[in-house]
């Protein structure tokens, strides 16, 4: 026997079923789904609210669509070629099908609308820890970077022109700075994800006295009683994490088109991995950066949907409006693609190689190292700042990119050419690149082992609610 919520009702049409179903996408939420239920059921036949006979039964059958991460309902499904508003119908239906009776009873004392609500916070969960385990990895090759080629001179420009230069080092570690707060910003949001909804009820809780520490140890969240209101009709955990999604994607783009720039401006002074490279279909001369293009277009399409998700959520009452449900597959979207590009990112740069004589000869005709002369004869000559600008600013008012103009030009001014380069050395921000690489390796590795432990305490509270199947 199979059933369907909506069989009071009538017959209805398929193409308006396919239209408010969210099977399809449901997919990646099955396993989720089956551990709430399979907590709830096991809550439930504790407080003997399930006769033991079922609940052994209904548990063993949870405890395979977790441990098959969802396919063995889908076979189902297909099999008998049923249509269904969503898994949670399709699961229920699957256990009236196998264990038959017992299954009526799982209704108790919950709702889609809680449920759908724990279910998505643990998705979130794993797929935070994901994108934060990305992130580790993005990080620590920009640290591999910054350590490789700290002694490297390299072009910083603002305006899109170029401003002063400095080692390299300070490029890969700005970027890898930006990305750990964006890290600390998303690791913020485990609390909320550590919410449990469960005793919520469709709006305004349930008449069964759940236990919630028996039901918050098994999927591992904290035993706070929420507002039910809020509980069932929030989705403000989705559009959080989604921001700080978006808010580090931002920083990848800026690095795909400052990657992109610099190519443009110093052909091969960065070479980049040949298979992130493509040419022209008729101009063989041709090298184009499309991995890093494609990331500003999917990064961009990623910022569309979370602004998707925003229109849907302010535009709804509070409470379970099923406009939510479309937030969750846009969600899902989200995810997806932002793993693959930060995965993208993590090879790009692995793979990447500063050609240190294209550098030099781009910057050896350039007076980048303005601002730094400036500063240092005002303080070597105790002169007002403003008397050395103006004088190196009319010095190089009819400069025109000649290397010996700018050599005359710094001795007019009392520098040896040879030595400019050691006074860009010499500035306090280059004495402190090893100190600045040495504490980003050490919260690198405090980050990763929090994520590492809090993965570890989740898989074994997950191992503890798949296990006993026959000791509820």
């Amino acid at each position: 026997m199979a059933i369907r919520y909506r069989a009071f009702l009538g017959e209805s049409k398929n193409f308006i079923e396919d239209y408010i179903s969210s099977l399809k996408f449901d997919r990646e939420l099955t396993k989720y789904v089956a551990m709430v239920i399979l907590a709830h059921v096991k809550a439930l036949g504790s407080s003997g609210y399930i006769p033991k006979d079922y609940v052994q039964n209904i548990v063993g059958e949870l405890v395979d669509i977790v441990k098959t991460d969802g396919e063995k309902i889908y076979r189902w499904i297909e099999e008998k070629k049923m249509k269904f508003e969503d898994i949670f119908e399709a699961i229920e239906s699957y256990l009236y099908d196998v264990v038959d009776g017992g299954a009526g009873y799982i209704a108790l004392g919950r709702s889609r609308n809680d449920h759908v609500a724990v279910a998505l916070r643990l998705y979130a969960r794993d797929t935070l820890y994901d994108i934060l385990s990305s992130l580790i990895e993005l990080r620590k090759v920009l640290l591999e970077k910054a350590s490789e080629y700290r002694n490297i001179m390299f072009p910083f420009f603002t305006h899109q022109q170029l401003a002063q230069c400095g080692s390299a080092a300070l490029y890969f570690l700005s970027y890898e700075h930006s990305l750990s707060i964006v890290w600390k910003h998303l690791l913020q949001l485990q609390d909320v994800l550590s919410e449990n909804p469960l005793g919520s009820g469709a709006a305004a809780g349930t008449m069964v006295p759940l236990d919630m520490g028996l039901l918050s140890r098994y999927l591992c969240l904290n035993q706070e009683i929420l507002p039910p209101y809020y509980a069932t009709g929030s989705r403000q955990f989705l559009l959080s994490i989604a921001s700080g999604i978006v808010l580090a994607l931002s920083e990848l783009s800026r690095m795909s088109e400052d990657l992109i720039f610099i190519n443009s401006v110093i052909p091969s002074a960065i070479e980049f991995p040949v298979e992130h490279i493509a040419t022209s279909s008729i101009m063989p001369h041709k090298r184009n950066l499309v991995t890093l293009e494609i990331a500003r277009a999917k990064i961009s399409n990623i910022m569309g949907l979370f602004t998707s998700m925003l229109m849907i959520y302010k535009s709804i009452p509070y409470g379970y409006n099923l406009d939510l449900q479309e937030i969750n597959r846009i969600y899902i979207d989200i995810v997806s693609s932002t793993i693959t590009t930060i995965n993208i990112f993590v090879d790009l740069i692995q793979g990447i190689k500063l050609n240190e004589d294209r550098i030099l000869k781009y910057i050896e005709d350039k007076p980048c190292w303005s601002s730094d002369v400036v500063e240092y004869i005002a303080m070597r000559k105790g002169k007002p700042v403003r008397e050395v600008y103006f004088q190196i600013a009319k010095q190089l008012k009819n400069y025109r990119q000649n290397g010996e103009a700018l050599a005359k030009i710094l001795l007019n001014i009392g520098i040896q050419p040879n030595s400019v380069w050691s006074i860009i050395r010499s500035k306090p921000i280059e004495t402190y690149i090893k100190k600045m690489i040495e504490g980003a390796w050490k919260a690198l590795e405090e980050d990763r082992k929090f994520v590492k432990d809090s993965v570890e305490n989740v898989e074994r509270c997950i191992a503890e609610l798949i296990s006993g199947v026959h000791q509820v």
